[in-house]
């Protein structure tokens, strides 16, 4: 994961201050590195992977994967351990596949040791009758777009390209981001009511309603072990707070129904995009100098933020404003 800190950027910053808008100076990449915690996690994982994909050689696993990964229960395409793990394969339960040469304790320190495990379907479209997929490892801290690991039926190691979908079927392993530490999925976003109509004269508005009415991603910031991406955006200003997902954006891509209402403004309005990988508040949202008051994971992903004077928000036109990452356009 990478962590960034915002340079300041003086002379950009006055140059577009006219037009109201503050850039998102470029980041800096701070080395990720791994905790005690995550290294033994990312142990654990390696060896359910090679667990899993011995599994796999049996055709009741694979079809029991396929079945459950495609509910998207979580919104993406994989399926918690805890739901799979009682669950009849034909020949016996999924734990019991999964626990083949080991001990029942031995399996069940294992999983301990990584909270929320799922398996995920990651790769190309595959049929569970005739092919048996790779299974992957989807660690934990460490540089998120290092070469993947992952292994085959036969124990043998293949490297796959973070960056890129492989053209190969491929199952991982890892740690859900899309649940609580109870296992249970995380709520949608807060909801802002619409302001109440002060009249056809929009000088004499206390405050202008801030809507976000399109979103083009084009970097979401996650590689493909970890599926879908989680984009959050903090919006913070006088008479305005909103912190929350976006559901419907989950991949680079042009996002026409990315239309969300954050509430009214009443001066500045700072912008703050990210793509949730952790789960934890250990790192405070600033945008420059401003403070959003609010916490993320220090593992979550910058993706650009901008400070925007409230006159933009008049109704009259649409505001356009590429973050390099990704593009919002607001009204």
């Amino acid at each position: 994961m990478t962590r960034f800190h915002l340079p300041a950027a003086l002379s950009l910053g006055l140059l577009l201050a006219a037009c109201g808008q503050q850039p998102a100076t470029a980041p800096i990449a701070v080395t990720p590195t791994q905790t005690a915690d995550q290294t033994q996690t990312n142990a654990a994982l390696h060896v359910l992977a090679k667990q899993l994909a011995r599994a796999l050689s049996e055709p009741g696993v694979r079809t029991l994967i396929a079945q459950q990964t495609a509910l998207k229960v979580t919104g993406d395409t994989e399926a918690l351990y805890a739901t799979l793990a009682s669950q009849s394969t034909g020949k016996g339960t999924f734990a019991q596949a999964l626990s083949s040469g080991l001990s029942t304790q031995s399996l069940s320190a294992l999983v301990s040791k990584v909270p929320n495990l799922h398996i995920a379907d990651r790769g190309a479209v595959w049929d569970a009758d005739t092919t048996i997929p790779l299974v992957a490892v989807a660690t934990e801290g460490g540089d998120e777009y290092a070469p993947v690991t992952a292994y085959d039926a036969q124990g043998h190691v293949h490297l796959l390209d973070s960056r890129k979908t492989p053209s190969v079927p491929v199952i991982a392993v890892g740690v859900n981001e899309r649940v609580d530490a109870q296992g249970t999925i995380l709520p949608q976003s807060p909801q802002a009511p619409w302001p109440k109509q002060q009249g056809s004269d929009l000088s004499a508005q206390a405050c202008f309603g801030t809507r976000l009415v399109r979103l083009d991603v084009i970097d979401d910031m996650e590689p493909f072990v970890r599926g879908h991406a989680e984009v959050y955006v903090a919006v913070k200003g006088a008479g305005i707070g909103w912190h929350g997902r976006l559901p419907m954006v989950t991949e680079p891509g042009i996002f026409l129904d990315a239309q969300q209402y954050f509430g009214c403004a009443d001066g500045d309005v700072h912008f703050y995009w990210y793509e949730r990988d952790g789960g934890a508040a250990n790192h405070v949202i600033m945008f420059g100098p401003f403070n959003f008051g609010w916490q993320n994971d220090n593992e979550d992903d910058f993706m650009g933020g901008v400070k925007m004077q409230k006159n933009l928000f008049d109704g009259t036109s649409t505001d356009v404003r590429d973050l390099g990452n990704l593009k919002q356009y607001t009204d």
